[in-house]
This record gives C-alpha cells, sequence and structure tokens, in this order.
C-alpha cells in the first residue's frame, strides 16, 4: 500500500484517480489543484507516490516537479498528461519524474503504472540494502502459482529485516495476497531473528492476506504458527 498525494486541476479527475487508486488498496492522503499546492503538500505529507497533472493553473506540473525533485531527489512521481503534450511530459521526465499516463484515464493502466515505479523504487532499494550487507542477502521471494514464497537460506540475520519489511509492503496492496515463509533449508533460527518475520506475518493476515509457514525442522517448527 503506497501514500498518493493527487494533483490535478479538475476535481473530476482527481475523483477518478482516488477511486482507481483506494480501490487497489493505496491510501490518498491529499489532493492538491495547482503545482503551488502540490509543492506545499508534498512538503507537509511526503508521500510514496505522486499523480501530478502537468497543465494547471498558477504553477505547471513540470514546475512543481523542479521545485520537489530539487529537495526530496527520491521523490516519485507519475505525470497525467493529454496526448499533445508530449514534449512537457519529456521536461517532467527529464526533471525527474518517474513515469507518465496518457488521458483517458484507465483503471487498470494506472495501476500498472503505479505497481511499475513502486516495484522499481524496491529494486533499486533492495540493490543498495544488499551492497550494505556485503551482497549477502538471507531470503528470496518468487511468485509461484500466484503465490509469493520466501525462501530463508543460511545467511538469514537481523540485517534482512529492513530488506524483507520493504520486500512486504511492496506486495501488501495485492488481492488477493497469498504469502509462504519457507524455512526448509534450516534447522532452527534465533528468536531474534525470527520475532519480526512472525509480526510481519500477522501484518499480512490483518490485511486479508493468506499465510503458511514451511518448515521440516520439528525444533523449528515448535516456533511457528504452523
Amino acid at each position: 500500500m503506497a501514500r498518493v498525494l493527487v494533483v490535478d486541476d479538475s476535481i473530476v479527475m482527481r475523483k477518478n484517480l482516488i477511486t482507481i487508486l483506494e480501490g487497489d488498496g493505496h491510501q490518498v492522503v491529499g489532493e492538491a489543484s495547482n503545482g503551488r499546492q502540490a509543492v506545499t503538500q508534498y512538503e507537509e505529507l511526503e508521500p510514496d507516490l505522486v499523480t501530478m497533472d502537468i497543465s494547471m493553473p498558477i504553477m505547471s506540473g513540470v514546475e512543481a516537479v523542479r521545485k520537489i525533485i530539487a529537495k526530496y531527489p527520491e521523490a516519485r512521481i507519475i505525470m497525467i498528461s493529454a496526448v499533445n503534450q508530449k514534449k512537457m511530459v519529456f521536461n517532467a521526465i527529464n526533471s525527474g519524474a518517474k513515469h507518465y499516463i496518457i488521458k483517458p484515464i484507465v483503471g487498470k493502466k494506472v495501476i500498472s503504472v503505479v505497481n511499475e515505479v513502486l516495484q522499481m523504487e524496491i529494486e533499486e532499494a533492495k540493490e543498495a540494502l544488499i551492497e550494505e550487507s556485503n551482497g549477502k542477502q538471507g531470503f528470496e521471494i518468487n511468485n509461484v502459482n500466484g503465490a509469493f514464497v520466501i525462501t530463508f537460506n543460511s545467511d538469514l540475520d537481523k540485517s534482512d529485516h529492513k530488506l524483507l519489511n520493504m520486500a512486504i509492503r511492496g506486495i501488501l496492496f495485492i488481492k488477493p495476497l497469498k504469502v509462504e515463509f519457507n524455512f526448509n533449508a534450516l534447522e532452527d533460527v534465533n528468536l531474534e531473528v525470527l520475532k519480526p518475520i512472525l509480526s510481519l506475518a500477522k501484518e499480512i493476515e490483518e490485511h486479508e492476506g493468506i499465510v503458511t509457514f514451511v518448515s521440516q525442522s520439528s525444533e523449528l517448527g515448535e516456533k511457528l504458527p504452523m
């Protein structure tokens, strides 16, 4: 689930985007009707994602992108444009926007682009975290028949918590969500390492996801809600 700021001078367009985003499990934390408001709202809310109309009064979307990126270079901004605004889209992307959507707005296209941008950021952060931990990663995630299988290995330790937490938050909005925590390669896991994983499992269930645990170790099995 992402926290989203929706920026558009058309209230109809904002409502349309809000319906699409909230329908996919995202949280719209703010709205703005021009670029100046967008900059102010971004500073106050620091959302995970922004949908930014290009052509607006007072301050254009392109100028708003420049101002936001100048202060928050990690900002994730998706431009919303008309077919005849390709040059402005190019300028926005060149200024730091991550992607664009051409009107008319279609729900599947919006969600596809949103997911692509979120996944892009997850992969970049993942690479940085793996490099920070000397290239070792205690788990890998694969999509198997519609379920996310998280397979842990002997490198699993506390340094994996941040990356695993980020990966889980990147898929919480998926419906239906099925996650398998597979510990088969491990005989046991220290409780200090295991407890945050169990907390993530509980959070998945709170988002109506289905969680299963797999382990061949009787010692570890006693610690898991199997």
